[in-house]
């Protein structure tokens, strides 16, 4: 009986050992982990991610100051969208041609919708040239 008790105790406290130790183990690469997350330079973002969703935003403002009636309001921020958009296609040559054409037609239409045809056929103009 000694021995079938000896055995039993035993085997609790060896597996107690090996919990403890795999325990401490964990929180000494936990902390060493974060230490060095702390201690590393933070991501930089690309630019043209933000220039990206500041485009972005500009167009759904856009969109809904027409949407709202205030035409004036919408027209000026189409020239800011476009202009966004032309920066993003000008920073990576290549991409967001196609939102730069749409931004510009829209551009265009607005200015039609104000009466500033010829400023809206200069608009157009510049949008073939993206083709």
């Amino acid at each position: 009986m000694n021995d079938l008790l000896h055995k039993l105790v035993s085997g609790a406290i060896t597996g107690g050992l090996i919990a403890l130790v795999g325990y401490l183990s964990m929180t000494v690469r936990r902390r060493r982990v974060a230490r060095e997350e702390a201690a590393a330079p933070a991501p930089v973002e690309d630019p043209t991610q933000t220039m990206l969703r500041q485009a972005q935003q500009l167009d759904a403002s856009r969109d809904e100051l027409a949407i709202q009636g205030r035409q004036a309001d919408a027209l000026a921020r189409a020239g800011e969208a476009a202009d966004a958009w032309r920066a993003l296609t000008q920073a990576r040559p290549g991409r967001f041609q196609s939102e730069h054409r749409a931004a510009l037609h829209r551009l265009s239409e607005l200015l039609d919708a104000e009466g500033q045809e010829q400023q809206a056929a200069r608009i157009r103009q510049e949008a073939i040239g993206l083709s």
